[in-house]
């Protein structure tokens, strides 16, 4: 197992605006009704759903999910992210998977258009990044439609949404290329790079993958890594994403 520590966090965009969409939309200030016999923990997961669809064009499952009002937490279990890209299969379409989540935060804030994330953990997780053409990726799909929705909101409504601290525990990252494995490494914790609304989905993705890249390549060609990956692959898909 490589133990590779990224040091500087917040959560990826991809989980980031749904989770703050999610909380701004359900009402839980007061603002909306819930329908007969639903619970504010069913609601705000039928809404992680409508907007994962609606504002990233993906796919959010999940075994169980619970909005604790008290504590300001959601605790999920069980839950996938997927994208729709039609060049790539369901499996390589699957983002992110995970055993656990945990979010911290102020979300029952009477400013609708704000939300304050103190910790986002993620743990038993697998990321895979599968991309199929230079700058073309499942997290590149989900980064651009996220930015496209944000865009359409008028200036009054525009979200603002800032994230503490975000980190994946016991996670697998995958990185795939036209459907071929470049490189597979454990990592026993890993903290999110800094993310901000002005961030594009190359400026983030570059932030998240390259350092991991980098430190994998440094230690396989050393011997003292443990990952799978393909080195020659590797390089030429490098050299292809930088150029």
């Amino acid at each position: 197992m490589v133990g590779v520590t990224i040091v500087r966090a917040t959560m990826a965009r991809w989980l980031t605006v749904a989770l703050v969409s999610t909380g701004l939309g359900v009402g839980l200030t007061g603002g909306g009704a819930l329908a007969a016999e639903q619970t504010w923990s069913e609601r705000l997961a039928q809404e992680l759903q409508q907007r994962a669809d609606t504002h990233f064009d993906a796919d959010f499952s999940y075994a169980e999910l619970d909005l604790n009002t008290l504590l300001g937490e959601i605790s999920a279990r069980e839950i996938s992210l997927s994208s729709r890209v039609n060049e790539l299969d369901a499996g390589l379409n699957q983002v992110l998977r995970a055993g656990r989540l945990l979010v911290r935060g102020d979300w029952l804030t009477q400013q609708r258009n704000h939300l304050q994330v103190d910790e986002v953990i993620v743990a038993d997780a697998q990321l895979t990044i599968a991309y199929y053409g230079k700058g073309q990726s499942n997290l590149h799909a989900l980064l651009t439609a996220a930015k496209q929705q944000q865009r359409l909101q008028r200036a009054s409504t525009a979200l603002v949404w800032s994230v503490q601290q975000a980190q994946l525990e016991n996670v697998v990252v995958n990185l795939f290329d036209q459907g071929q494995p470049l490189l597979s490494v454990r990592i026993a914790s890993l903290r999110l790079p800094e993310l901000s609304a002005d961030d594009t989905a190359d400026t983030y993705i570059a932030k998240l993958l390259w350092p991991i890249v980098e430190q994998v390549m440094e230690q396989s060609l050393r011997g003292e890594s443990d990952a799978v990956v393909d080195v020659a692959k590797l390089t030429g898909f490098i050299w292809r994403e930088i150029r």
